[in-house]
């Protein structure tokens, strides 16, 4: 399987192959393969925010130590990874009944600089990010998603041949 910059070729031949596998295997192969390729979108959107935002007095890192990318459950698709905010678990504290959350630890805010709101402007960070991997990316999940097949295919004693352009 070939991947260039405007097409990829060869996935009716890997897509085949795959429908030949136990489903279970089909879901960690193609979810370990887009954990792979949504490295590279992570890691971008993480110096977009050192760039934009890490010159500032208030800058605390909060916001690049809590972009990471992680299994979204329960999608009804075979597999997605996102690349997300990871919030912290069980940090708020609570004082006669009110909760009161440690706003320093959580990157909530991230979404707001993405997106705007009423009163301030869009400062995107994230989608810069995917735009200007997506095709690294592209080439990750075609690598990584090989090797896996190859992988099975070596434990299991099963010949494939990946489709000639």
């Amino acid at each position: 399987m070939n991947v260039n910059v405007n097409e990829v070729r060869g996935l009716r031949e890997l897509d085949e192959f795959l429908r030949t596998l136990p489903e279970q295997m089909q879901r960690k192969m193609l979810y370990s393969s887009l954990m792979t390729a949504a490295k590279p979108i992570m890691d971008q959107a993480k110096q977009n925010v050192e760039r934009q935002f890490g010159g500032s007095v208030h800058y605390t890192g909060t916001l690049a130590k809590g972009i990471t990318r992680g299994r979204m459950k329960k999608t009804g698709l075979a597999a997605r990874v996102d690349v997300k905010l990871k919030r912290p678990k069980n940090q708020a504290k609570t004082r006669k009944g009110k909760v009161i959350k440690p706003y320093g630890d959580d990157p909530f805010y991230g979404r707001f600089l993405e997106f705007g709101t009423s009163k301030m402007n869009s400062k995107p960070w994230l989608r810069p990010a995917a735009m200007a991997k997506q095709d690294e990316a592209g080439r990750k999940l075609n690598e990584a998603l090989q090797k896996q097949v190859a992988k099975w295919c070596k434990a299991n004693g099963v010949t494939y041949k990946p489709g000639t352009p």
